[in-house]
Formats: structure tokens, C-alpha cells, sequence
């Protein structure tokens, strides 16, 4: 399965022309070989992003956190990682909160669990639609496995804190930001490429006018759109930091 998604990663124009012309041994070598590009510039990229250890970021704090463990599934938060966003939010304590890609409702659940009066507002692609390129919008998507397998807002239906959180079914290249209220603690972990990581980002930024809390996930060498954005983000002088020991970027606007 390795050996085919490495190609598929790598597909670029010159591989294409010699898929065309009917020469896949090139065909292969020419994907591999910006596949290793890619990869080698998202890890250079990364280690530009200072880490910063979540006790440093605290400091001395106590919580009361409620979790519930289940097995755990590709796609879903690993317990560690849900663990870091968890003391984020009930440190930040925000009556709204946005999070971009709902997939199963693990984590919206987790996050509405440990805020006891705060609306979550979360959104994810409408079920049974395309989950390629759209036509009417210029943005390549990813994990299409996971897009196709996902049942939405599985985990927190039928639980008492299913009356605070606001499913929003929409994608996100053409949705109305203004539905999500007034968030101020943004969790974005919809479609990982550069495109929708930007697109989904600045307009968190517009809604909360650049004071809120911003937590990117998969903030690593196998998703260099989000490492792209985040670099971005700190050129521009915002000090994006990655927690210590996830791929969780954060960043608060004053």
C-alpha cells in the first residue's frame, strides 16, 4: 500500500507527461522524486517553528478534565493530543467555539464535555458528497478515505451535551463564517492542504478580528499545507508555536 501512495503524493506535470507517453518507470521515479522534495521541504520548513512545552505555556494551573476513552480509529484525536487541546481550551474558557472538521465528533465532544455552558459550533462536509475537487471552487481536499468513511457527529449524538453543539454541514470554501457566532477559540482540522488550511484560517482570523486562540492539528512532515500556512502566519509576526510533543501549532491573538 506504501509503494502506491507514495507516487499518488508525488503525482506532479512532468510525471504525468511520462505517464502520457507511456513510460511508467519514469512515471514512478518522477513522482518519488517530488515526493521526496516535498517532504524534505516541509521538514526543513518545521524546524522553523519553535516548540513550546504546554507546563511553560500555563504555567502552574490546575483542571478537573473529563474524558472518555474509547478504542481508538484512524482520523480520531489520539488521547495524548486531545489531552494538550483539552488544557488549551479549559485554560482559554470560551463561551463560543469553532472547530473546523467534525469527522466522528470525538474531540466537539470532548471540548463540550469540559465547557459547561459554551456553544460549539463545528463543521464538516455535507454527507454522501463528492469528496474530490469541487467544480465550483478551486480547492483540492485530502484524506479522502477518511471523508468517505465518516459517519458525522457519531460520538457526541445522543449525549446530554449534544444540545450545545451546532453542526454546521457546508464546505468550507464557500460557508458563511458569521454562522459560528462569535468564537474565540478556533480548533481547524478540516482538509490539510495548503488552500484550505489558508482559506479556513484567515477567515477564522476575520471573524474574531484576530483575538482569539488558534490550535492547528497535524502541524507536521506529513502535512506540509498546514506547515506552509503556519510558517506563513509567523513571517507575518504572529509566534505560531508547536506543543511539545504533538503536531498541535497554537496561537493567541491579544
Amino acid at each position: 500500500m506504501k509503494s502506491l501512495i507514495k507516487p499518488l503524493l508525488g503525482l506532479n506535470t512532468i510525471a504525468l507527461i511520462h505517464l502520457v507517453r507511456l513510460q511508467p518507470k519514469r512515471f514512478l521515479r518522477a513522482c518519488n522524486k517530488a515526493f521526496t522534495a516535498a517532504n524534505r521541504a516541509a521538514s526543513d520548513a518545521l524546524v522553523q517553528i519553535p516548540e513550546i512545552d504546554l507546563g511553560d505555556l500555563l504555567g502552574h494551573r490546575e483542571f478537573v478534565m473529563r474524558m472518555s476513552v474509547m478504542p481508538y480509529e484512524d482520523g480520531q484525536l489520539p488521547r495524548e493530543q486531545t489531552t494538550a487541546l483539552l488544557f488549551l481550551l479549559m485554560a482559554e474558557a470560551p463561551s463560543v467555539v469553532l472547530e473546523i472538521g467534525t469527522y466522528m465528533g470525538y474531540t466537539t465532544r470532548q471540548m463540550a464535555e469540559n465547557l459547561s455552558s459554551a456553544i460549539i459550533h463545528t463543521v464538516d462536509l455535507p454527507e454522501g458528497g463528492s469528496v474530490e475537487r469541487d467544480l465550483d471552487n478551486q480547492f483540492p481536499k485530502d484524506d479522502y478515505h477518511l471523508i468517505a468513511r465518516r459517519v458525522v457527529g457519531r460520538d457526541f449524538k445522543g449525549h446530554p451535551c449534544a444540545n450545545r453543539i451546532k453542526q454546521h454541514f457546508a464546505d468550507t470554501a464557500d460557508w458563511d463564517f458569521r454562522l459560528a457566532g462569535n468564537p474565540t477559540f478556533f480548533f481547524i482540522d478540516g482538509s490539510h492542504t495548503y488552500e484550505y488550511c489558508k482559506h479556513d484560517s484567515e477567515k477564522c482570523f476575520e471573524l474574531c478580528k484576530g483575538r482569539g486562540a488558534f490550535l492547528w492539528h497535524d502541524c507536521d512532515q506529513a502535512h506540509p499545507g498546514v506547515v506552509r500556512l503556519v510558517s506563513e502566519w509567523r513571517r507575518e509576526g504572529r509566534d505560531v508555536r508547536r506543543i511539545a510533543g504533538t503536531p498541535i501549532a497554537y496561537w493567541k491573538g491579544a
